[in-house]
């Protein structure tokens, strides 16, 4: 209170009961009266803190209005202030509410690089964003990341602060937690959870129950599932044909077959009919089990009830023939299918290549790749390594072998892949193509893909780079993905003068190189002290078209800064601007803060 030049007393506010009033407001989202109260407040010549500008922030970030609060975030720096917890958290809520959970993480992430403290509402705001946006693996993995910045909440722990943040949890909520946490083993927290349902006067449907019986199959604990079943239809909760689906499997993975067939009767009289996919689990296991004339008989009778088979159910059968040698039998599910209409994909054709090659039978592998090929079914990189392995250790086996009886596992059991990889030498590689043009299979430029870039996965950069050599010599133009796997490989080895050559080379093609590469060449010419080479590469690629914040992202927030490169990281910003590549008003913001606080 004070007394004005006329004697009379007039009440004005101090800062604190402007913040307090501030904070009023934003709880009933007054977004207008909030902005009213905040000019009011510099008419009356009193200087908001960082807790006035905060709560600014957080309501205009509560009705997703992210350009209004940066503006407020761009006057805490004007004031000279630092951005900390609550005004970063608060941008990962607007964010987030905007569905927009990229630009929310890179919040997150920066205050990680500002050393900002991450708290359980930081959290919370941004693992709430990436259920809406169906991103579950990515908010389990979040949710398990919270021990590291000594976050120790539960998921009942984590629900509560969602309600008392106004992100009301609903059932397909817990349905996603419940999920998650069995997906991850941790069954007994799922059950839990589920448990407290009743708490929150919410009623677990069908999705919750399917959700936690599956968990329970994939723990061994069949009892368990059995038991749920019997809850939700004593709760008038109907089981779908996914709910009894997921225990069926369950059943047949523990070896139960006749109780799996028997709750397949009590689902018929449910209502409730067995579809492809049930049909398929049992006739996966009774061939794993041997019992193919059963597994014909469930076979048939899923075509008399009107499904199509389709290809993974072909596909189980031929699996199951290869794996005994029983290479006719095998051939004659691909004819079937072929004759229904159902085209074999490359898993298929390539059980059966691996089969005739584990025989030894290598002209009948090349036969069936020739008739993949025809097909217009493109080979994977495994159906090209199995015939480099089976070229490698060729045995002269006749067609008139005796192949019944054979021992076969499966594809990626019987072949070790890495290994493979490792040993390949060029020749191999050729070896191949001569025995593809033998049998009319002609390399071509998805052949020599899919060898480069198995190859520059596991680092063999000479050998992928002389079937990079061959390939055009053969006339056949690399595509952007094969430039890309030779690029990374360069970059990951330190090969810097080879990458900058393949840059160049792309940028002349009109190919893309990843930014990734791109960061991890900058950042690496950087490293060896060859600055003019680094801002060259940044140069040329600032006129590829990439998105400017992307660019500045990946490149000066994730690469430069994050390795303490901050005079580097200024100068390639500078470059920017004078070529006038702007970037968005936050990039800007959370870019000068890291030039200035690193």
């Amino acid at each position: 209170m004070s007394r004005e030049n006329n004697g009379e007393f007039q009440f004005k506010f101090t800062l604190k009961s402007y913040n307090m009033l501030l904070m009023s407001l934003s709880k009933f989202l007054m977004i207008e009266e909030m902005k009213c109260v905040y000019l009011e407040m510099l008419g009356d010549m009193i200087s908001p803190n960082i807790y006035t500008l905060n709560t600014m922030v957080n309501g205009y970030c509560k009705l997703g209005n992210v350009v209004e609060a940066e503006l407020y975030v761009s006057k805490i720096l004007q004031a000279g202030l630092n951005p900390d917890t609550f005004t970063y958290t608060s941008l990962i809520l607007g964010h987030c509410r905007n569905k927009d959970v990229d630009r929310a993480y890179r919040v997150f992430n920066l205050m990680l690089q500002k050393g900002c403290r991450r708290n359980e509402v930081s959290y919370t705001n941004l693992i709430h964003g990436l259920c809406e946006a169906t991103r579950v693996d990515d908010a389990l993995e979040l949710f398990s990341q919270m021990r590291e910045d000594y976050c120790h909440p539960t998921v009942r722990t984590l629900l509560n602060m969602m309600n008392k943040d106004g992100l009301v949890p609903d059932k397909w909520t817990y349905s996603v937690f419940i999920d998650t946490l069995c997906k991850r083993g941790r069954v007994e927290e799922a059950r839990a959870l589920f448990d407290s349902l009743k708490e929150k006067n919410l009623k677990a449907n069908e999705v919750i129950y399917t959700a936690l019986i599956d968990g329970y199959c994939k723990a061994g604990r069949i009892d368990g599932a059995q038991s749920l079943l019997n809850k939700m239809l004593s709760e008038d909760c109907l089981p779908n044909s996914v709910t009894y689906n997921v225990l069926i499997d369950g059943l047949c993975k523990e070896k139960k077959v006749r109780e799996a067939l028997l709750l397949v009767d009590e689902m018929v009289k449910m209502g409730v009919k067995p579809t492809a996919v049930t049909h398929t689990i049992l006739i996966e296991e009774m061939l794993k089990e041997g019992d193919f004339d059963h597994a014909h008989r469930v076979f048939n009778q899923m075509v008399s009830s009107g499904y199509q088979p389709d290809v993974f159910t072909y596909t189980t059968f031929i699996h199951a023939y290869c794996s005994q040698g029983r290479l006719k039998e095998a051939e004659d599910v691909m004819t079937k299918m072929n004759r229904e209409g159902v085209l074999p994909d490359s898993l298929t054709y390539t059980l059966i290549i691996d089969a005739y090659g584990c025989l030894g039978l290598i002209h009948s592998a090349f036969d069936v790749l020739k008739r993949m090929f025809d097909a217009g079914c493109e080979p994977s990189h495994y159906t090209y390594i199995c015939l480099i392995k089976h070229l490698s250790n060729e045995k002269p086996v006749t067609e008139n072998s005796n192949a019944v009886g054979l021992e076969f596992v499966s594809i990626t059991a019987s072949i070790d892949f890495a290994g493979v990889w490792k040993m390949m030498e060029f020749e191999n590689a050729l070896e191949l193509f001569e025995k593809m043009v033998e049998w009319g299979c002609v390399p071509n430029v998805n052949t020599y893909g899919k060898l480069i870039i198995g190859l520059c996965k596991i680092r063999r950069f000479e050998v992928a780079q002389r079937l990079f050599n061959h390939m055009q010599e053969k006339g056949m133009s690399p595509t952007e993905d094969i430039y890309n796997s030779l690029l990374n490989c360069c970059c990951v080895l330190g090969m810097y003068d080879e990458a900058v050559r393949l840059v160049d080379t792309m940028v002349e093609l009109g190919h893309l190189p990843h930014l990734e590469s791109y960061r991890l060449l900058i950042c690496g010419l950087y490293d060896h002290g060859n600055k003019e080479k680094a801002e060259a590469v940044f140069c040329k690629l600032l006129h590829c078209g990439y998105n400017h914040d992307e660019v500045a992202w990946k490149l000066l927030i994730d690469g430069l800064l994050k390795r303490g490169l901050v005079d580097r990281c200024s100068q390639l910003y500078d470059i920017m601007e004078k070529k006038g590549c702007q970037v968005h008003p936050q990039t800007f913001s959370m870019l000068i803060e890291g030039l200035d606080g690193t």
